[in-house]
């Protein structure tokens, strides 16, 4: 089969169907079902309708039935079967929401089944020139906490018009550039129903993800990223240095929602804050407040995790994992103590002109 009929053609159609049914629910009559209403600790000024996860498995799933079911009838299944989980959670939590804890519950227990029942699990950890096998219960254990952590920190940032949407398109177009041993059918498609959804959700958005279409796009990304970090260490990658690489890579392109979740909880158990409550703390949160518009901090975000991918790309041959992975957090404290002075020298001008 040629290359346009196998990967063109499903990603034109995924492209199409998910702004063609995303166009559909922006109309009065279906919008009015998923109205994200304002106020509260929301950041949005209008109402929008966050059905956006409508769109976004339409867009993915209908082209990979007609070009690629191999994926929905093998060792993928369970995958699959625990992305739609998540999209109906979130649907649901949508619609009536379900309160953090039965949530979280439902995403754990989902995530159990795919990881014991599909034997998707992290199963080993290569640093530098060491390799280390995991115990099948200690895999198991971690790979629930990884999936369940990095599904919700990809859930927390979506509170800016497009934030979500283009941190997805960057981490799946660089597991298509980094080679992951997944459906390039696929990963194909799934860049290109993000794509379509993007057309209505940049800003102004007039649609957006909601608990479905995150939890849908956060649990994919987070599963593909434990299926590019066990990739066979038989099979050759043109584009790395070394497998040692892959962490570092992985870690740079799922940057942003992983390090502002981090930042975002620890700034919470310092003011004895509940973990799970809505606030406004996220770096995004900061950086609308300091006047930046949805759209510039959407680039912000993008040329950092860029820059990042680039460091993991080339700097990790030269300083060694363990180091390069130091760097890694590193760039992430001084961008927090330099937002967190902006924070504070925007707050105090502000007092002293009200003053």
């Amino acid at each position: 089969m040629s290359p346009l009929v196998l990967y063109i053609l499903p990603a034109v159609i995924a492209f199409l169907t998910s702004f063609m049914v995303g166009r559909l629910l922006c109309t009065q009559k279906l919008a009015r079902y998923f109205i994200d209403d304002i106020g509260g600790k929301k950041l949005h000024q209008r109402a929008v309708p966050a059905s956006g996860g409508i769109a976004l498995i339409i867009g993915v799933v209908l082209p990979i039935v007609l070009f690629d079911q191999i994926i929905i009838n093998s060792a993928y299944f369970y995958f699959m079967m625990g992305a739609i989980g998540m999209f109906l959670l979130g649907l649901v939590d949508d619609l009536k929401p379900l309160g953090w804890l039965l949530k979280l519950l439902f995403q754990i227990a989902i995530i159990t089944a795919v990881v014991v029942l599909g034997d998707l699990r992290l199963e080993s950890v290569l640093l530098e020139h060491s390799f280390f096998r995991l115990p099948y219960a200690l895999s198991v254990l971690i790979s629930v906490v990884m999936i369940t952590f990095l599904t919700n920190a990809f859930n927390f940032i979506d509170g800016v018009d497009g934030l979500a949407t283009a941190v997805a398109l960057v981490f799946i177009l660089g597991l298509l550039y980094f080679q992951t041993p997944f459906s390039g059918v696929f990963l194909m498609c799934l860049a290109a129903a993000l794509f379509g959804f993007r057309q209505l959700n940049r800003e102004p958005a007039a649609l957006f993800m909601g608990d479905s279409g995150s939890l849908f796009i956060g649990f994919c990304c987070a599963c593909l990223g434990i299926f590019f970090l066990e990739a066979d260490l038989n099979i050759n990658n043109t584009q790395l240095d070394s497998f040692q690489q892959r962490l570092p890579v992985l870690l740079a392109l799922f940057w942003f929602p992983i390090a502002d979740t981090i930042r975002v909880l620890i700034l919470r158990l310092s003011r004895k804050q509940s973990l799970f409550k809505r606030d406004k703390l996220h770096s995004y949160s900061s950086l609308l407040r300091l006047g930046h518009s949805h759209s510039r901090i959407v680039t912000l975000v993008v040329i950092l995790t860029l820059l990042n991918v680039f460091g993991a790309w080339y700097l990790e041959p030269l300083l060694g994992v363990s180091l390069f992975l130091v760097v890694q957090v590193a760039f992430s404290i001084v961008l927090h103590f330099y937002l967190n002075s902006l924070i504070k020298k925007f707050t105090y001008q502000k007092e002293s002109s009200n003053g």
